[in-house]
């Protein structure tokens, strides 16, 4: 499975993450859920998109392989 979107931005409280999105997967939905707590992650229903906090590059990055990678090398853009 690997994202379909991702960009750095804040949550409805102001705090740092990334916006993601894939394919509708109801197993990758749930280990998300199960690696990723509650406080650190928020579903939005219109943009069909999770956000993540910071705090949880790693764990987004044992979801979808090669995040990490991704970021490290926009980080270097700007």
């Amino acid at each position: 499975m690997s994202l379909n979107y991702w960009s750095k931005g804040g949550n409805s409280k102001g705090e740092s993450g990334y916006w993601i999105s894939f394919n509708y997967d109801a197993g990758i939905i749930e280990r998300l859920k199960e690696t990723i707590p509650s406080r650190f992650r928020e579903w939005d229903a219109d943009k069909k998109q999770w956000w993540v906090h910071e705090y949880c590059e790693k764990m987004i990055n044992d979801l979808f392989p090669g995040f990490l990678q991704a970021v490290v090398a926009q980080r270097k853009l700007f």
